[in-house]
């Protein structure tokens, strides 16, 4: 680090000596002498800024497509929960959307930030600083193939973001087409549950892409009429529905086979529940199981498994 040197004082003498000096410099030559400087600072253009390089990304899912799309060699730093693939855990983090480093961002002058959705905070703050800005939302099957051909025309690489797309397609329709004409069972939807009660119960309703792998997987959301994409559901309204299967996502969480078994052990607090009576409570712990990114095939391929074990369903 570059540390400032500080001049030393000024004496008495100095100052006198200054002062005799700036006398004798009158007329022409004083003249020269003062405006000579300004003269050069003039002639001289200032100095450009360095060219931005890189690409920062703020979340998981938008770090794994800027790969998946052979571009992880511009990332330059991630979002703090970016853990795939292994080469962006080794880059530098800027935190999370929700709480950014936004000084660390600046230093590291990127040629484009990548955000999900669009957030007043980072936004305003790109614009102060003139950073480039690219906002993708995916948050349905169909965004999520829609961002990935806006990431790669930005990122200059078309070609690998069609050949992307493709492959995800395929692999959501093998999923379909392995439990086409199988009853549909009804599914509860749990993408969060901090604790052991069943006072915090979080679902979402038809236009999440996590209800749409159900679907694809074969299943009947419960709750695909709720009011809001995500929203809290009740134990009463959950009774009334009578879920067949429960999927419950702890994506992420270290849970050991004791606290898993606790988990499903839970929902014996609604003993009338079909799920429950017929032992169809299902944990799904993969860390990317609700991104809306390059994997929503292999977690279709997941929920199949648990929503028609009877099916053959390919790998993912």
């Amino acid at each position: 680090m570059t540390t400032d040197t500080v001049p030393n004082p000024v004496t008495f003498t100095q100052c006198h000596s200054m002062h005799t000096t700036i006398r004798i410099l009158t007329g022409p030559l004083y003249l020269l002498c003062v405006l000579l400087p300004g003269l050069s600072a003039c002639g001289n253009p200032p100095t450009p800024s360095p060219p931005r390089k890189g690409i920062v990304t703020m979340a998981p899912h938008l770090t794994e497509t800027v790969f998946a799309l052979g571009q992880g060699s511009r990332v330059i730093a991630v979002g703090s929960f970016c853990d795939y693939p292994p080469e962006a855990v080794k880059l530098p983090r800027i935190g999370g959307y929700l709480d950014p480093n936004l000084e660390k961002i600046s230093t590291l002058s990127p040629e484009l930030l990548i955000v999900p959705g669009r957030d007043r905070k980072v936004t305003e703050y790109a614009q102060m600083k003139g950073l480039p800005l690219l906002s993708v939302n995916m948050d349905s099957l169909e965004s999520i193939d829609e961002g990935i051909g806006t990431i790669g025309k930005t990122l200059g690489c078309l070609r690998e973001a069609d050949v992307l797309r493709a492959r995800i397609r395929a692999e959501l329709d093998a999923v379909r087409n392995a439990v086409k004409g199988l009853p549909r069972p009804k599914v509860l939807i749990i993408t969060t549950r901090p604790d052991h009660t069943l006072n915090s119960l979080y679902t979402a309703n038809r236009t999440s892409f996590v209800s749409e792998m159900v679907d694809c997987a074969g299943g009947e959301n419960i709750y695909a009429d709720g009011p809001s994409n995500y929203f809290t559901a009740s134990k009463e309204t959950i009774v009334m529905r009578a879920p067949d299967v429960i999927i419950e996502f702890h994506a992420g969480e270290n849970l050991d086979e004791s606290e898993r078994t606790k988990f499903v052990a839970d929902w014996r607090q609604l003993p009338s529940l079909p799920a429950v009576r017929n032992g169809r409570v299902h944990l799904i712990h993969e860390s990317h199981a609700l991104r809306p990114g390059p994997r929503v095939g292999e977690i279709a391929c997941i929920l199949a498994r648990h929503i028609h074990p009877e099916a053959a369903i390919p790998s993912s």
